[in-house]
């Protein structure tokens, strides 16, 4: 059997492996938009567009306000704006209120690199809706529903009240 016909090892894990699977669809929507971005001329890297259309629909903000505003760490949001400001397209400054605190705003070339990210970006969500019309409706809602849940209730706290439900590992179980 050739290995792409396998069965999947992950899939037999089951749904204990939930973010894998979804790590493994992102890792492959986000290669995929990587070449389009490359065929369309856009130059920010696919993972940091929607910190340059908050940048353009907000103005200047902190790197604080901008991980709350994306909902991310202030780490990764700090390497996205690396990469935005390795290609060009944001700069940061000191705020002179607080030294501490960087302030992040598009720049010229930014500014000018928006009407292509914005067409890229209509494309992807053109072919996406597509997508899961025919392979999964309702998937999208429902992955913000699963977002806001996991938001309400921390999954930590799931598994916790999950594992007082299983059997006592150190007790022996009794066979039919």
């Amino acid at each position: 059997m050739r290995p792409d016909r396998e069965a999947d090892f992950i899939q037999s894990l089951g749904p204990a492996f939930l973010a894998h699977l979804l790590r493994r669809v992102s890792d492959q929507l986000v290669e995929a938009d990587q070449q389009w971005h490359a065929e369309a001329g856009v130059l920010n890297p696919p993972r940091t567009s929607s910190t340059l259309l908050a940048l353009d629909a907000k103005g200047p903000m902190s790197v604080t306000q901008l991980a709350g505003l994306l909902r991310q760490s202030h780490q990764l949001v700090m390497q996205w704006i690396d990469a935005l400001r390795a290609a060009g397209l944001v700069e940061t400054i000191r705020d002179p209120k607080d030294a501490r605190r960087l302030i992040v705003s598009l720049t010229d070339a930014g500014r000018d690199q928006m009407p292509a990210l914005r067409r890229t970006i209509a494309a992807v969500e053109q072919a996406t809706q597509a997508m899961l019309a025919e392979i999964a409706p309702g998937l999208f809602e429902n992955l913000w529903g699963l977002e806001r849940a996991l938001r309400n209730a921390p999954f930590v706290d799931q598994i916790r009240a999950a594992n007082q439900s299983l059997p006592d590992p150190s007790i022996p179980q009794e066979k039919d």
